[in-house]
């Protein structure tokens, strides 16, 4: 059942990381890398919570 709970946020991973991407190739090198940070930090932090985390 966790892995249905992770189509969403791999899909918002999925459209950071192609806007990251596009900013990259539109020469913006600081908002692409940021972009990626923020995509890298969404998939984690879902990932921690759904199987990670200990319920309490």
């Amino acid at each position: 059942m966790d892995f249905l709970l992770m189509i969403v946020p791999v899909a918002i991973t999925y459209y950071t990381f192609s806007y990251g991407l596009w900013a990259w190739r539109q020469g913006n090198r600081g908002g692409g890398i940021g972009v990626f940070l923020l995509a890298a930090f969404t998939l984690a932090l879902s990932v921690y919570s759904l199987f990670f985390r200990t319920s309490y």
